[in-house]
């Protein structure tokens, strides 16, 4: 039985597991997100017709949106 009690949050720290993969080189981490169906239903459709990975088209799309922008840092809590 676990050791965790009513009311702790049993997925703190597990969301950040990092996954390496072997054709890309890069690090991923499994996070969820919320993305409303037609944009799912776009990237699948993308990939379909592309032959392509569905994270490389997310991939992608997410690099041209963050390509000439300036990010700032989340300040330290």
């Amino acid at each position: 039985m676990s050791n965790k009690k009513l009311g702790q949050d049993i997925f703190a720290g597990s969301l950040d597991k990092t996954i390496k993969t072997v054709d890309a080189g890069e690090d991923f981490i499994r996070r969820t997100y919320m993305i409303r169906r037609k944009f799912i239903d776009m990237i699948d459709r993308e990939a379909f017709w592309n032959r392509e990975n569905k994270q490389i088209v997310l991939d992608g799309i997410l690099k041209n949106y963050f390509k000439n922008k300036i990010i700032k840092p989340i300040p330290n809590e």
